[in-house]
């Protein structure tokens, strides 16, 4: 049986939230794991963005111009394709995800808050 990487429908017995979840896990693996885009982030004039998502429960928004900066609008299409979404859903809801998830995983590996983006 294929696997469907679209998220419409649960994906391989887990919730779309979850699927999405891990996606996005694994899309931020690819750009640089937590602390490339945190570097990233902090070259962009995002660091007290970063900096909200890794240390605080109250994480700062990140808008989709900036999410096209940092991670570059042709990847944001190609993840939005490969997910089966439209790119500007994709971005609406990685702007929700990507905080958390960065903060799970800077936690889970442990970096945060020892990641220098002061």
């Amino acid at each position: 049986m294929k696997r469907s990487t679209h998220l419409p429908q649960s994906l391989w017995g887990q919730s779309t939230s979850e699927a999405f979840s891990i996606a996005v896990i694994d899309f931020v693996q690819r750009h640089g794991t937590v602390s490339g885009i945190v570097k990233r982030m902090d070259q962009l004039s995002l660091g007290a963005v970063a900096r909200s998502w890794l240390t605080s429960d109250v994480h700062v928004p990140i808008f989709s111009e900036q999410l096209h900066a940092l991670f570059g609008t042709s990847a944001l299409r190609a993840f939005a394709a490969r997910l089966g979404l439209q790119p500007r859903d994709l971005v609406r809801r990685l702007s929700q995800t990507l905080p958390a998830i960065l903060n799970r995983l800077a936690y889970s590996q442990g970096l945060a808050p020892s990641i220098s983006i002061y």
